[in-house]
């Protein structure tokens, strides 16, 4: 499938106002969204995955086989989390930051920890220029323990972070408003996923002003289907106008999207 997307950054004094303007323009409640993305790494070179399981793997596993066994890519394992999964004790210098301790207070369990893995290609080059267009791929994973199974696919853990945002639906748009969250630093970071995870008061913005990112993206199944990925980006240029009084959407720079392995 082909992800359309366009963006805009959005200044910190900005966000509540957008958040109802956003209400308004899709009549629906802001859907609030807490996420652990997992950044994981290439580590073999492209031919040498040997995925087993077959049919029995679904089609969205094969298809993603496939693609994990060409070029080198990072890629990212996404899980929905909750603000009672993070721990209530509020200290920087808690040991759980190593992600081998626990936090206290948490009820996080992360062997219930539901994961899918999402691919994305580097951006199109030279085609649709006002708007970024990108294969991308997406499959269910088990719970619990991520290691073994993106390690048997040739890919090591990097580092994580949590996306915190609201998410509204506009006819077949969907956009997502958020920021990037860091975890408090340490003086070793972990070699795996955090295990437990610290009181979400010792989260920092990414971004030091508080900013936050709209992004706004149409999934097309059969991107080679030309029409189809001309009626999208007809839309996304729709909505890019009725929010033009209040934000400029535009598309991304390409290489600041490269998810290619060096």
């Amino acid at each position: 499938m082909h992800e359309l997307l366009l963006f805009a950054s959005v200044p910190s004094h900005q966000h509540h106002e957008l958040l109802q303007q956003l209400t308004g323009l899709t009549a629906m409640q802001p859907c609030h969204r807490l996420e652990r993305r997992l950044i994981f790494k290439a580590t073999r070179k492209p031919g040498l995955v040997n995925s087993r399981g077959g049919a029995s793997q679904g089609a969205d596993l094969v298809r993603l086989n496939k693609m994990l066994n060409g070029q080198m890519f990072y890629t990212q394992v996404v899980g929905p989390i909750s603000e009672a999964d993070f721990g209530t004790k509020s200290d920087n210098t808690d040991a759980s930051m190593s992600g081998t301790e626990q936090a206290a207070g948490s009820s996080y369990d992360v062997d219930n920890q539901p994961w899918k893995l999402e691919f994305r290609d580097i951006p199109e080059a030279g085609t649709r220029s006002t708007i970024t267009a990108r294969l991308a791929a997406n499959a269910a994973l088990p719970k619990g323990d991520i290691v073994t199974p993106m390690s048997a696919w040739g890919y090591s853990f990097v580092t994580e972070y949590v996306v915190e945002g609201d998410a509204f639906i506009h006819n077949d748009i969907v956009i997502f408003l958020h920021r990037v969250l860091q975890y408090p630093k340490s003086d070793q970071e972990p070699h795996e996923p955090r295990r437990e995870l610290p009181s979400f008061r010792d989260l920092s913005p990414l971004e030091k002003t508080g900013g936050y990112i709209l992004q706004a993206a149409i999934t097309v199944q059969d991107g080679s289907n030309q029409e189809l990925m001309r009626i999208a980006s007809q839309h996304l240029f729709g909505l890019r106008e009725q929010l033009k009084s209040a934000v400029r959407l535009e598309h991304a720079d390409r290489l600041a999207l490269d998810t290619r392995a060096k």
